[in-house]
């Protein structure tokens, strides 16, 4: 009898443990999230094949066409949205650890998440021309992002993570006319910020790990996607948060790639969690 009080009271004590756990994970998690949360629709959607698992980024090259990469092999992958098929796999590097891709006209830049930038010209031709840069003097552990400022010939990216944690994270930028990269933030994310006092989700909803940054089209807002706690910030002209999203994990578990179309629709990846890799067309609504 007494063994039976004592089981009964370690299952009891376990139940407590777990519903405490719980709680305190509710109310800093996207638990919280519900239908209410939700600012967008999802339009379409497509799963992707196996190769294409581990997707980490991806830009639009128009006609339907996706230049994607994966964080293991230097290849492109041209990924036709209309036939949901691969349709050209481009060679650019050894196996490594890729995690952004940004297309110009004839010209794709790749990011290693060590701040190792590929420059692949006439990527589609013959005999693609490959050089490459190295981000350098910044207190890089991880970055995961690359957008090119036309306007001003130069990369954009956003650190991930620091060697040293900080509690904000920088968007920077490489000129490519000079090949240096500018230590002195362009734009500041803060989960401090009071944009994020609103948002449900506690203490997660202002963790920021930025995996993808992409300049809209038509507006020039700054579109950075987390990918940790899934949410979209969009930064106006001087990088001021003035909109936030957040994602429904069940739909977008890792979120890793933005796109735009030539018709301003907007297009986010999933790397593979419990369910295929996935590119999805998304609507945000409207304010």
């Amino acid at each position: 009898m007494k063994d039976n009080k004592i089981v009964i009271g370690i299952v009891a004590s376990v139940f407590i443990l777990a519903g405490l756990i719980f709680w305190a994970f509710k109310e800093n998690s996207y638990l919280s999230f519900d239908d209410a949360n939700q600012t967008y629709t999802i339009e379409e959607k497509w799963d992707l094949p196996p190769i294409l698992e581990e997707i980490s980024g991806m830009s639009y090259l128009g006609n339907n066409e996706m230049a994607c990469i994966q964080d293991e092999d230097g290849v492109i992958f041209i990924y036709n949205l209309e036939t949901s098929k691969i349709t050209s796999r481009i060679p650019f590097g050894k196996d490594g650890d890729y995690e952004a891709i940004t297309v110009v006209g004839d010209t794709a830049y790749i990011a290693r998440s060590d701040g190792k930038i590929y420059k692949v010209m006439d990527f589609r031709g013959s005999s693609p021309g490959i050089s490459t840069y190295q981000i350098s003097g910044l207190d890089i552990n991880e970055m995961e992002s690359l957008e090119v400022d036309l306007a001003n010939n130069r990369l954009l990216f956003a650190v991930k993570e620091y060697n040293n944690r900080k509690n904000t994270k920088g968007i920077y930028t490489f000129d490519l006319a000079t090949e240096t990269t500018f230590k002195e933030r362009l734009f500041t994310l803060d989960g401090n910020d009071e944009i994020y006092e609103k948002l449900r989700g506690g203490r997660s909803s202002r963790i920021i790990r930025p995996s993808s940054i992409r300049f809209h089209p038509e507006t020039g807002e700054l579109y950075v996607l987390e990918g940790n706690q899934p949410k979209l910030i969009i930064l106006d002209k001087n990088g001021n948060e003035v909109e936030i999203h957040l994602l429904d994990p069940k739909f977008f578990p890792q979120p890793e790639g933005l796109a735009f179309d030539e018709n301003n629709r907007l297009y986010i990846s999933n790397e593979s969690r419990r369910q295929p890799g996935n590119i999805l067309r998304v609507k945000l609504n409207d304010n």
